[in-house]
């Protein structure tokens, strides 16, 4: 069986609705901000985390990779009693991605958006596949999600 691209899968998605992209390629895996750094500006990297709330909804939390999530804000923004990381079989089975590749565009609408996201036009993001980034306008991140923008940082 061959191997699922999901980057193809992402780059169909952003065709179809008209959204400017760039993929950026690597040679390996990208795990941390660090290794991305090697390529792209580390301030404009943003990470798309995969939260569970209590009410077993999923949840795409959006926010500078350098930041960590304060899970008591993300708890009182969307009033759930609980929230957690997604298990990577929950990552796949939730944004349509695997850990270490999630877009921003995914198959997830409860959608918060940290607000400093917005200090940059372009923004680098999982690129569906975890030796992919894709660059992305930072306005489509907010007209086509239609993101809670909230500071949910840690």
């Amino acid at each position: 069986m061959a191997k699922q691209n999901y980057s193809e899968s992402l780059r169909t998605t952003l065709v179809s609705k008209g959204i400017w992209h760039r993929f950026i390629e690597f040679d390996e895996p990208v795990r941390t901000v660090e290794e991305a750094a090697r390529k792209v500006s580390a301030d404009r990297i943003i990470k798309s985390i995969v939260l569970v709330g209590s009410d077993k909804k999923p949840i795409l939390a959006i926010l500078p990779a350098k930041n960590r999530i304060s899970y008591k804000k993300v708890k009182t923004l969307l009033k759930v009693k609980d929230v957690r990381l997604a298990q990577p079989d929950e990552v796949l089975e939730h944004s349509g991605y695997p850990v270490g590749g999630v877009p921003p565009f995914n198959k997830i609408i409860r959608i918060l958006l940290d607000p400093t996201v917005q200090r940059n036009a372009r923004s680098i993001a999982g690129g569906g596949d975890p030796d992919k980034l894709v660059e992305l306008e930072t306005k489509d991140l907010l007209e086509f999600l239609d993101p809670i923008i909230a500071d949910f940082s840690a």
